[in-house]
């Protein structure tokens, strides 16, 4: 069994308040976790506008659909509009 966790830290620069942020945040969240059926949260920089720091993690047997999940979801945040990508973690266990 392999465990994948991504940490990405995103910038967010049209917001303007905490409840902007938390709305583009929401929209990802859901999206992704929808879509990849990942586990994911915001763990960092909670209080700070235009900083987000969200960590995803994914279970499967096979080593390569662990990377392909995460490096998918990469490609997501790093093709989004309203976010930019400005550092990623990636461990597997």
């Amino acid at each position: 069994m392999v465990i994948g966790l991504l940490r990405v830290d995103l910038l967010i620069p049209d917001c303007n308040s905490l409840k902007d942020k938390r709305s583009v945040i929401k929209k990802h969240l859901h999206y992704l976790r929808k879509t990849y059926n990942v586990a994911v949260a915001e763990t960092g920089n909670n209080d700070l506008w235009r900083r987000a720091e969200l960590s995803f993690i994914t279970i499967n047997s096979l080593k390569d659909s662990v990377e392909r999940t995460l490096r998918q979801i990469l490609h997501e945040l790093d093709h989004a509009e309203d976010v930019q990508l400005i550092g990623e973690k990636m461990e597997l266990l």
